[in-house]
């Protein structure tokens, strides 16, 4: 149905490239994973008794597993700090040497391929699979017996069919997801490795204001693509521009949704206090 384009020079197992770039197979992880997100979401009175008696209970003999869950969470994050920060400092550089080597227009549809043959298209084709990997994050909530929101779902099933559309087809668009996320997943995935073992940084709610800001300047910058002359090279770049807007349109309402419900709750308590 899609063909898929040539795999990136230098990508590890090059020959699963096909697998993994054939469209079937983001749709197919990503309907099994919302299937079974639904099916093992706990429901909203399971997680508050859950909750209710954790704040109960004593220190007991389950603190070797909880011990054991930290360290995996630790690792967990660590790992995706490291991968997203390589990304980040890996395609900024290109993007740069880019636009030094190329007038305006050219560098911003890299009509030479100069800048996907040079970073773009090995990390960009990593960050795709780090978004498989991340799904880690869903089961680790599970396994805390909390529910995974519709938003965690969502973001995480998307994300996998956006990158897959941007990479599959060459997308030049698709560097504003890469540097964009790679760079608040640096910042995120810092934070979350920092609280799973007890360091508590100011800021969470900025984080949130981030990934926001990402998705507003993001969407922006990637509609312009489709008002420059001669700009996008087939029908599947106007696709793959078209599949991450509409994706974006859903998530900046589920984010900003979110941060109302969540920060706005916590100032109406302080002040109340």
């Amino acid at each position: 149905m899609f063909p898929t384009a040539s795999p990136p020079s230098g990508i590890p197992f090059p020959k699963l490239y096909p697998i993994f770039m054939d469209y079937r197979f983001p749709v197919l992880f990503a309907t099994i994973y919302v299937a079974s997100v639904s099916f093992f979401n706990p429901s909203s009175n399971n997680v508050s008794r859950v909750v209710a008696k954790q704040k109960g209970l004593k220190p007991s003999p389950t603190q070797k597993s909880s011990k054991a869950m930290t360290t995996f969470v630790f690792f967990h994050n660590l790992v995706l700090f490291v991968f997203s920060l390589a990304t980040f400092v890996n395609v900024v550089p290109a993007l740069l040497r880019n636009y030094g080597n190329h007038n305006l227009s050219d560098a911003f549809c890299d009509r030479d391929g100069s800048f996907w043959n040079d970073a773009l298209g090995y990390w960009g084709y990593l960050f795709y699979l780090s978004k498989f990997y991340e799904v880690i994050d869903t089961i680790i909530i599970l396994l805390k017996s909390r529910r995974s929101s519709l938003l965690q779902t969502y973001h995480h099933s998307g994300a996998m069919v956006t990158m897959w559309s941007g990479i599959n087809f060459k997308a030049a668009p698709i560097w504003i997801f890469v540097v964009f996320n790679s760079f608040i997943h640096s910042v995120m995935y810092a934070y979350y490795a920092l609280t799973s073992v007890g360091i508590n940084p100011p800021g969470k709610k900025y984080l949130t204001s981030m990934q926001i800001l990402q998705f507003l300047i993001g969407g922006s910058i990637t509609l312009g693509y489709l008002f420059m002359d001669n700009c996008l090279t087939n029908k599947g770049t106007v696709l793959a521009i078209w599949i991450n807007l509409l994706y974006l349109m859903p998530l900046i309402y589920l984010f900003v949704d979110f941060a109302k419900n969540t920060y706005s709750k916590r100032v109406s308590v302080k002040k109340v206090d």
